[in-house]
């Protein structure tokens, strides 16, 4: 079998395992470096604000992002949005990976297990 011979970067694992899209991955990057609004993270990515919006909702839900609301002086708030620290997501994704794991493992179990009984069968036959 041919082995695993390219290195695997974090961004190629958060694609995999998370489904997370290139702007996705640099957008959760560069609010860890600094809490964003929608309008930085459209200024960052060059991006439209709506598509600066969907990009943080979508990390927000899945928990990479926490929202956090900013009061303005004169009446009214806005949203910055920070990112959750990279141990939590290591851990996360660990978690993910291990599912993946173990699903793969049990389809290979449960295959080899049907053609060696097809095989058996067919040969008693």
């Amino acid at each position: 079998m041919k082995m695993l011979t390219s290195k695997i970067s974090i961004e190629d694992v958060m694609h995999c395992l998370l489904g997370l899209s290139r702007d996705e991955i640099r957008a959760y990057f560069a609010i860890l470096e600094k809490p964003m609004t929608v309008e930085e993270i459209a200024e960052t990515l060059g991006k439209s604000k709506p598509t600066a919006y969907r990009i943080a909702i979508k990390l927000t839900n899945m928990g990479l992002l926490i929202r956090k609301p900013h009061i303005i002086e004169r009446g009214g708030y806005y949203y910055k949005y920070e990112a959750v620290e990279p141990e939590k997501v290591k851990r996360g994704i660990q978690e993910v990976l291990n599912m993946v794991c173990k699903k793969i493992l049990d389809a290979l179990n449960q295959d080899f297990n049907e053609v060696r009984r097809r095989l058996q069968s067919s040969s008693q036959g």
